[in-house]
């Protein structure tokens, strides 16, 4: 029980009973009063001068001192007068007050009706002496206190329904500043929200809120602490201390992990000799501010969405670029090739910088690849002209043009090829947290992954098309079906950045409060750190309708993790690189800390990929929400079909 509506029961208790005491204080004297005015006027009426009635014989007598008595009295005074001789020859007289049923209750009668009142006096007539007795009426008693219980109850029911509101009214008004201080702490403890509500009136509560906004400073103060130390670890355990890439270890997780995907893409190999030249006959702050210069470059030059760059040996520097063709991959390598040669102009060094190139065929492992790479190099070694060679055994089936992919996209949805696959989150406590939506283009017997395509569209800024109609569909299966659990659906980069998606969704999720609740959308990591202005103003437009959003490849980049404080996202779902080698000490405690960073937000975290039960278990160990995987959606359609 609220502290609220304990003091509100204990008020309502206190008042409720006075006014029943009033209330019974009144009917009380009520009571006493009418019967006292009662029995006064038959007092009255006794008190009388009788001296003056006729006094010629007893019967005219009789009929005179009854007729004075009636005329004293009203017919609600009495029941009975009673007219009795001294002597037993003279005639008696009785008069009775008409009488009709009451309308009090019986057992309000039996409970307050006994009344009874009678008073008698001796009065003298002509020759003899009568004995008057005059009895109360007890009927109109009752009735008469039973028309003011009526009265008494109604005026204590308004009373007390208006005390109850008042009293409502004005312990909610003094609870206000209490109420915005205990919502301000549930969300201190959900969300470490710093901003506290402004001081009150109220002493005690300004103490209180001066307290909880050092502990919202302190935590804060803590949560920068422990992002600092989870990107330290972090960095300390895959960026290259000098170039500030990713190290070896790093760009092969990261390889490894896309790998798992199969979709097409390239690899692009440089080598710089020029660095040995650099340490050789220069110094070795020479060579590093070298090497700076050309990671730096690199940074610049590499402008491919969702692409990992990593200093991978003394000499070497490694590209990876998903979904990108044939054609782009020789004019990126020329690129480069042209921004890093006039930073060996000052070391006579042939063949400084020399470049290999590889598209990925399916099933190809990263040990293949980088041998592939390397041969690439020494090929390119041949031609001091153009230093640029493409591995040989290229897969040319999968260098198909982003045009190609535009239109595959445009004539599946206009013929409804498009076909999703719902796999389930599942948390700890064992409930579905959401399914994400896994698209395919299925013609004939092919079937093209949402990952061949979805880079190209992103090169033409055209991942709009693509996502209304991903999102439209949604909706439509989740108005069918009201037992189909909440949706999270991938966005593409370039919807997320483009105005025109966000009022079109701004147009479309009014129109539906419900299906908003069972909706997520997933964001890639790199749109918080590259795009953050666009990408804060899409996540406002998923607040303002209560749409859930989450980051996909949470822990990717090597940013600070401050900016979950900023956005507060639902979830984040682990990058596969940080959780596909748990027998790795580095990784695992990597993994622990990115895990936390987020957890001590209240921020669900959820790695994806499970495949294994083993693979599971020590994922439950490392502060992982929820799983996402095969063998978790085995589990679940196990689950649902046995029930």
């Amino acid at each position: 029980m609220t502290l609220f509506k304990n003091l509100f029961r204990i008020s309502l208790l206190a008042g409720l009973s006075l006014i029943m005491v009033m209330s019974v204080t009144r009917f009380i004297a009520l009571q006493s009063g009418t019967k006292l005015a009662q029995q006064q006027q038959i007092q009255h009426a006794l008190s009388q001068d009788f001296s003056l009635l006729p006094r010629q014989h007893y019967d005219t007598s009789l009929v005179a001192l009854s007729a004075f008595l009636t005329m004293q009295l009203h017919p609600d005074d009495y029941q009975s007068i009673a007219i009795a001789p001294t002597q037993a020859q003279q005639q008696s007289l009785t008069i009775t007050s008409p009488q009709t049923k009451s309308a009090a209750p019986a057992w309000f009668i039996a409970t307050f009706g006994n009344n009874s009142y009678s008073q008698t006096q001796t009065i003298n007539l002509v020759n003899d002496t009568v004995i008057v007795t005059i009895s109360n009426n007890e009927k109109w008693l009752a009735d008469n206190l039973w028309h003011h219980t009526q009265q008494l109850l109604v005026e204590a029911g308004i009373i007390s329904f208006s005390f109850t509101l008042v009293i409502f009214f004005l312990l909610r008004l003094s609870f206000t500043s209490f109420q915005r201080l205990t919502k301000y702490a549930e969300q201190l403890e959900q969300s470490h929200q710093i901003n506290p509500p402004p001081h009150t009136r109220y002493k005690d509560l300004n103490q209180l809120n001066n307290s909880y906004r050092s502990l919202a400073h302190k935590l804060e103060s803590h949560f920068r602490i422990q992002a600092k130390e989870a990107a330290h670890l972090r960095e300390k355990a895959y960026r290259d201390p000098i170039s500030q890439l990713g190290n070896r270890e790093y760009f092969l997780n990261q390889l490894d992990a896309w790998l798992t995907k199969s979709e097409q893409g390239g690899l692009i190999l440089i080598q710089a000799k020029v660095i040995n030249q650099s340490y050789r006959h220069k110094n070795y702050q020479r060579g590093d501010h070298l090497i700076r210069e050309i990671a730096q470059t690199l940074n610049q030059t590499i402008t491919h969405s969702n692409s990992t760059l990593g200093r991978i040996s003394k000499t070497e520097f490694a590209v990876l670029l998903p979904q990108i063709q044939q054609e782009k991959l020789h004019s990126l390598a020329e690129l480069i090739l042209g921004t890093l040669l006039p930073l060996t102009k000052e070391f006579d060094t042939p063949l400084g910088i020399t470049i290999g190139l590889v598209i990925t065929e399916h099933g190809t492992s990263a040990s293949q690849l980088l041998a592939q790479l390397d041969n690439a190099v020494i090929a390119a070694a041949q031609s001091p002209s153009s230093p640029i060679a493409l591995s040989e055994g290229e897969n040319n089936t999968n260098n198909k043009g982003k045009q190609y992919w535009k239109e595959l996209v445009l004539s599946a949805i206009r013929n409804q090829q498009i076909h999703f696959h719902y796999q389930p989150v599942l948390m700890q406590n064992n409930t579905v947290y959401h399914q994400e939506v896994f698209s395919t283009i299925k013609r004939n017997d092919e079937v093209i992954s949402a990952n061949q395509f979805v880079g190209a569209l992103d090169e033409l800024s055209q991942g709009i098309i693509f996502d209304k109609h991903v999102i439209v569909s949604c909706v439509k299966e989740l108005q069918t079906d009201r037992q189909l659990p909440a949706l999270a659906i991938n966005l593409t980069r370039s919807s997320v950045q483009d105005p025109a998606f966000h009022r079109w969704l701004h147009e479309l999720l009014p129109y539906h409060p419900l299906i908003c609740k069972r909706l997520f959308f997933e964001i890639q990591e790199g749109c918080f750190i590259e795009g953050t202005d666009m990408t804060q103003l899409l996540c406002q437009l998923l607040n303002r309708f209560d749409v859930r959003f989450g980051i996909d490849n949470f822990g990717r980049h090597f940013k600070s993790l401050e900016y979950l404080n900023d956005f507060k996202p639902a979830y984040v779902k682990i990058d596969f690189a940080f959780t596909m080698q748990l027998n790795n000490p580095t990784q695992s405690a990597v993994l622990t800390s990115i895990s936390r960073t987020a957890h001590s937000l209240g921020i669900e975290t959820i790695a994806t990929r499970v495949e294994t039960e083993t693979q599971l278990e020590r994922l439950s160990e490392l502060f992982i929400s929820g799983f996402q995987g095969y063998i978790i959606e085995r589990q679940v359609t196990r689950t649902n079909s046995v029930a």
